[in-house]
């Protein structure tokens, strides 16, 4: 039989309820509703989400082929909008989650995704090395800062999770979470290179993450925050600066002080990335009306 999750009062579970519930389920069979307990619900802050997510963006475009396409010589929305870009992408990534990869609505979040990606001409390469930064990033970060907080189920689960988007997509992932990370590693490898496009583009990551959450006096820790999470490869390949020393000697006591009360404070069972970053908050997310839309900013796509 299984463990029902009890709810508090207020639609709120214990941490220790989610915990048991998290044990209980199979990172396999279950790894949908594993993930989504997990990283929506008890890791899913809205702030460690847009971090963890503005790494993997700029992981993905230290990949010239990508940084391209995105980039599109400074007519991309990125360089346009990047909030409602951001935003956007992470709706996406929120319906999918809360309603699973094989759902009729998760599928229908990858599909459209994937409409607006065969616009572009993205290879197959490419979207693997994009999912599997959805799969890795947060533990490539923490392990980055010396920290683990996760569990070996919630790693397999979160690969599971998205190789099962993955195979929506028509990609073929590799077989086990440690053949991905394997094959990102020498895609990393092979293709990591500074452009200009792609510094643009990461330029414009960090920027949202300014406005986003360092308002006015707080505004001058915004880089350094962001950059204690980015590994040093990374920040090599974009001509980004190391964080002072100081910080990066006691960050990590923070962050794992904070990672730490997320996993036994109480959670909102239903929370979801889809209610940190939609634009609007009524009714279902009409699919067609997010992510690229042509002629939005009155420029043509150039390749």
């Amino acid at each position: 039989m299984k463990y029902a999750l009890p709810r508090a009062r207020g639609g709120l579970i214990s941490g220790r309820a989610l915990a048991r519930r998290l044990a209980e389920l199979d990172p396999v069979r279950d790894n949908e509703e594993a993930t989504r307990l997990s990283i929506e619900v008890r890791y899913g802050d809205a702030i460690f989400v847009h971090a963890a997510y503005t790494v993997a963006f700029a992981r993905q475009v230290a990949i010239p082929s990508i940084s391209r396409i995105v980039y599109r010589r400074g007519t991309g929305d990125m360089m346009h909008d990047v909030r409602r870009r951001n935003d956007d992408t992470l709706v996406f990534f929120g319906e999918m989650l809360r309603h699973g990869h094989r759902s009729a609505r998760g599928r229908a979040a990858i599909d459209r995704m994937e409409a607006i990606h065969s616009r572009f001409g993205i290879s197959d390469q490419d979207k693997l090395y994009t999912l599997a930064s959805l799969a890795l990033e947060a533990d490539r970060i923490l392990e980055h800062l010396g920290l683990a907080v996760f569990t070996d189920a919630d790693r397999l689960a979160r690969f599971h999770f998205w190789r099962g988007v993955g195979e929506r997509m028509g990609l073929e992932v590799p077989e086990t979470r440690v053949d991905l990370l394997a094959w990102t590693v020498d895609y990393e490898h092979a293709h990591y290179a500074y452009t200009e496009g792609g510094r643009a583009l990461v330029d414009q990551l960090f920027e949202d993450w300014r406005q986003r959450w360092f308002p006015g006096p707080l505004r001058p820790l915004a880089d350094n925050a962001l950059l204690l999470v980015i590994d040093d490869p990374l920040r090599a390949v974009h001509r980004l600066p190391d964080p002072p020393a100081g910080l990066q000697s006691i960050a990590p006591r923070i962050i794992d002080s904070y990672m730490t009360f997320q996993s036994v404070r109480p959670h909102r069972l239903n929370r979801s990335w889809v209610d940190h970053f939609r634009r609007d908050d009524a009714g279902p997310v009409d699919l067609d009306r997010i992510g690229y839309q042509p002629g939005r900013y009155g420029i043509e796509r150039q390749r």
